[in-house]
């Protein structure tokens, strides 16, 4: 099979095969070069953020694969139970995984779920599914969608992207090839697709490590070599689980802080918050008509560059007011950032949106929740676990058992921003310095 490569600035050179060349080269995946990975609006702090989600989709491909190669080489689990035409399956399986994982974002991404569809309204193969779903779309649901039209058109087969599907969206079943293997190799699929969409995957290795690199800041900076190399399989109560050797802890942990200090400065920077508010109401109250179709082939047809259009038609008319502040970068005023897991924090909260109510003070919250990592999977599927040594052995121990610096960061990451509108600012300064 023909082998091609191609320059990159994070991982230097990513090489693809016949099979993935047809897909890169598909309209589907095309399109991601016209889909900011970070919204422009993070350019209006870092300017060189300008990168697009094609070439994070590649780099999670070359990710992904070298996950898998990582896992084989470290265990003869998959050398003494599959075939060495299955075990290629799978790896080619889970490079597309990597390279489709991000394949139904919408223009500026989150941005424009807010006007998603129904899930019911997707024309979706409902045999693929476990479950339906009674909710509005989300990027993961078109990613399925246009997975599975790429199988249609013949470019993948039927039961490959059925299985490709799987890794991507936890609602989707895997085909009977993949059931088969988990009859040899109970939780194979849940392993691989921890790798796709986990505590450690494909994804966050490589966003950490481009976004930080466009924007020019060094918060995401990590050991991608030495953290892959430290990554294991192992077997514990009859689940699979991936390991850790003890000297790639620290790897991980920067990983992990890398995240946290990504989301802090980069992903939640207070401008960004602000705009992306902005955005969202310009798209909530038809400033921009903004309509995003069921219809896959019309999905495909909006890009970043013709809601930008509409944006800069609107924002010529003050009367759009989310649109023209947006467009011209007239920024709102972020008063505080609260943790409203903290009482003290939650009733400020509610001082500053009273004060704001009564005195006619426009005002709005943008808030960010989850958190870093699982620590509490034990042996779940997918779970990962240190390989401690011991004396003339070695022993499996819970990643948030062994690492204390795990358990002190992975607070859920529980934000809230406050801010008011910037034409409001000064009252609402003039009303608080009258109060103290």
């Amino acid at each position: 099979m023909a082998q091609y490569e191609i320059r990159d600035p994070v991982h230097a050179r990513i090489p693809f095969n016949e099979i993935e060349r047809g897909v890169i080269d598909h309209p589907f995946v095309q399109r991601l070069r016209y889909i900011s990975q970070l919204s422009f609006l993070l350019s209006y702090v870092y300017p060189s953020g300008v990168h697009d989600r094609f070439s994070h989709a590649l780099g999670a491909m070359h990710v992904a694969g070298r996950l898998f190669s990582r896992l084989i080489a470290s265990s003869s689990i998959f050398s003494l139970r599959f075939s060495q035409d299955e075990i290629e399956r799978i790896r080619q399986t889970v490079r597309l995984a990597g390279l489709l994982h991000d394949i139904g974002h919408g223009p500026f991404s989150h941005s424009s779920e807010s006007v998603f569809p129904l899930w019911q309204k997707l024309p979706l193969n409902h045999d693929w599914w476990k479950v339906q779903y009674n909710e509005q779309a989300h990027h993961e649901d078109y990613s399925v969608l246009l997975i599975q039209i790429m199988a249609q058109e013949g470019i993948l087969g039927e039961d490959m992207a059925q299985d490709i599907a799987s890794l991507v969206h936890g609602g989707v079943r895997p085909s009977s090839f993949f059931l088969e293997l988990e009859k040899r190799t109970p939780t194979l699929h849940a392993i691989l697709k921890s790798i796709i969409s986990g505590t450690i995957d494909c994804d966050r290795m490589d966003y950490l490590l481009r976004d930080s690199y466009f924007c020019g800041v060094t918060y995401g900076h990590f050991d991608l070599d030495w953290l892959i190399s430290s990554m294991g399989i192992g077997e514990k109560d009859g689940h699979l689980i991936l390991t850790l050797h003890e000297n790639g802890v620290r790897a991980f942990e920067d990983m992990l802080l890398a995240r946290y200090h990504m989301i802090d400065q980069v992903y939640f920077h207070k401008t960004k918050a602000g705009f992306t508010h902005y955005l969202e109401e310009a798209i909530l109250s038809r400033e921009i008509d903004l309509r995003i179709p069921s219809d896959p082939y019309e999905y495909v047809s909006i890009r970043d560059a013709a809601v930008l259009e509409k944006l800069f038609s609107a924002a010529t008319d003050q009367n759009n007011y989310w649109s023209h502040h947006l467009m011209r970068r007239i920024a709102p005023k972020r008063i505080l950032r609260l943790r409203t897991d903290n009482l003290s924090d939650t009733e400020i909260l509610a001082k500053l949106k009273t004060l704001c109510q009564d005195n006619h003070i426009g005002y709005f919250t943008h808030t960010a929740a989850g958190e870093l990592a699982k620590i509490d999977e034990n042996i779940a599927p997918g779970s990962i676990h240190v390989v401690k040594r011991t004396l003339g052995d070695s022993i499996f121990v819970p990643i948030g058992e062994y690492s204390d610096l795990l358990q002190k960061y992975n607070e859920k990451i529980n934000f809230t921003d406050f801010f008011v509108l910037r034409e409001d600012f000064e009252r609402f300064e003039e009303i608080v310095d009258s109060r103290r």
